[in-house]
């Protein structure tokens, strides 16, 4: 990342570690092995798609890709830094709270990323739960 765009990021308020997972686009990508893939599109338009890898009941591996913005992808990665190794009773808990502090804070106008990546992570597990 340019030291323009990570100075920019930073004035805007997002923390060293959001910046980081951005920056090294941690978690971004499809899992090759998944049990669900899920997508949703938060009321600003971004899309975030959802790949859990899940064996009885717990989390193994997270992976996402998105159409988006940088406070998205710091959400999306977060989200899926955290949920690993957890249940899917656990990862069902999550709120935007933990989110935004488990980054180290995040730009007010921003929070939306959050509840988009905890709303895809609901979809989720609700969809492996009807399977």
């Amino acid at each position: 990342m340019p030291p323009e765009r990570e100075d920019l990021l930073k004035d805007l308020g997002y923390s060293d570690k959001s910046i980081r997972f951005i920056q090294e686009e941690h978690n971004l990508g499809q899992l090759p092995v998944f049990t669900t893939r899920t997508s949703h599109v938060g009321d600003c338009g971004d899309m975030l798609r959802l790949y859990l890898d899940v064996h009885d009941g717990r989390i193994r591996k997270a992976s996402y890709e998105l159409t988006g913005c940088a406070g998205l992808q710091a959400c999306a990665s977060g989200l899926t830094t955290i949920v690993e190794g957890m249940t899917l009773e656990q990862a069902k808990e999550i709120d935007v709270e933990q989110i935004i502090a488990f980054l180290g804070g995040l730009p007010q106008a921003k929070f939306d990323c959050a509840e988009l990546a905890r709303d895809t992570l609901r979809k989720a597990i609700g969809e492996i739960e009807k399977a």
